[in-house]
């Protein structure tokens, strides 16, 4: 396809920038709906509420539960004021998701204030929509972006870096994903644009990831976090945003979809997830185990999984490796991207076979 989302009208990560979030959010609206997740307005509220009445802008509130759901969805519905002309989400990525379901069923436009860095939900053109309990359920999307992101470097470094580390296996996959899907294919000049933009994000990871979460330990916004929050946030959603289908993802993505059915995992962040999804994608390609072990040496430093007992199993039930298979290779999974046929049994080995190195990679550094 040849449609690009690209990106939010205006992009601002900068200390201090929610000290003037009233002034911009009054650029797209004046009767403001904010959707906000609770700690995330512990953090964030203060500045933007002070902000808010300094532009005489109205607001109203509505507190997000934490679950990108329909059934969320429809109780924040119900809950907006009339006459409201920009919906603002406050917090992390399932707030932004559930943000955008509302903004597209109300027809008004959206704005975001990232407080974690953990996806590139903040600037994208999509949802991804759970179950109750956080099984995978499907994704949204859109023929717009938010039309505002501001991003405040500090409220990101104060946030558990956990958050940080599951962002940067998110982002990482942007590469990983569409690399593959395009090789050897003509490639359109925003395609090229969007692989070059994967590749740069996946550079500016593996350079600052390690220094980044040190600063984040320390809560302290440096140069490397603010890179890997711009990294994160925006280049990764640039990428998709740009390439569109040809870019957006492919096998981890859909492992992770597929695996979201283990109940044991649900305290796996998503972005940790992924990253071990671009362990089983990389061994359904068949690349060498010397490619994958240097990754997985990687996630080491970092902190990202190499195994299903670094994500909450306790065993391998060798039933929910199965049924994770058939889902991640459902019909309409985006897995069916990858150049070669995608089955249940391949995957499943995959699953197993990225799980039995990552617990050797790990015996070996002990």
């Amino acid at each position: 396809m040849l449609v690009s989302m690209a990106y939010p009208t205006v992009y601002i990560q900068e200390p201090n920038i929610l000290q003037l979030s009233g002034e911009w959010l009054g650029k797209f609206g004046k009767r403001i709906l904010i959707i906000a997740g609770k700690t995330a307005w512990q953090k964030a509220g203060p500045q933007i509420k002070a902000s808010l009445e300094m532009n005489a802008l109205q607001f109203h509130l509505c507190t997000f539960n934490g679950e990108c759901t329909y059934e969320e969805t429809e109780r924040i519905m119900a809950l907006i004021p009339e006459h409201m002309d920009l919906i603002v989400a406050v917090g992390g990525g399932q707030c932004m998701d559930t943000a955008k379901v509302v903004a597209h069923r109300t027809g008004i436009k959206m704005a975001t204030i990232a407080t974690l860095a953990s996806t590139c939900a903040a600037t994208t053109p999509l949802s991804i929509m759970y179950k109750p309990g956080h099984e995978y359920l499907g994704m949204e999307y859109y023929d717009w972006c938010p039309v505002l992101t501001l991003v405040d470097p500090q409220i990101i470094a104060e946030a558990p870096y956990r958050y940080l580390i599951a962002g940067i296996g998110d982002t990482l996959a942007k590469w990983y994903e569409a690399y593959p899907i395009n090789e050897g294919k003509f490639q359109n000049a925003k395609t090229r644009l969007g692989l070059k933009t994967a590749e740069l994000a996946r550079d500016l990871l593996m350079e600052f990831s390690e220094q980044a979460i040190s600063e984040s330990k320390q809560g302290l916004a440096g140069d490397a976090i603010r890179q890997i929050i711009d990294t994160n946030i925006l280049l990764a959603g640039l990428v998709g945003g740009i390439g569109h289908h040809t870019c957006r993802g492919s096998g981890a993505h859909a492992f992770h979809n597929g695996m979201t059915c283990i109940d044991e995992i649900h305290g796996t962040y998503h972005g940790e997830l992924v990253a071990f999804g671009i362990l089983c994608q990389l061994m359904l390609e068949n690349k060498s185990e010397e490619q994958i072990v240097e990754l997985m040496r990687f996630y080491q430093v970092i902190g990202l999984p190499v195994s299903l007992f670094d994500m909450g199993c306790t065993e391998v039930r060798d039933h929910e490796i199965r049924l994770s298979a058939q889902r991640a290779c459902d019909l309409n999974e985006i897995i069916h991207y990858l150049p070669f046929p995608v089955h249940h049994d391949n995957v499943y080995a995959a699953i197993q076979a990225a799980h039995a190195l990552g617990e050797k990679v790990k015996l070996e550094s002990n």
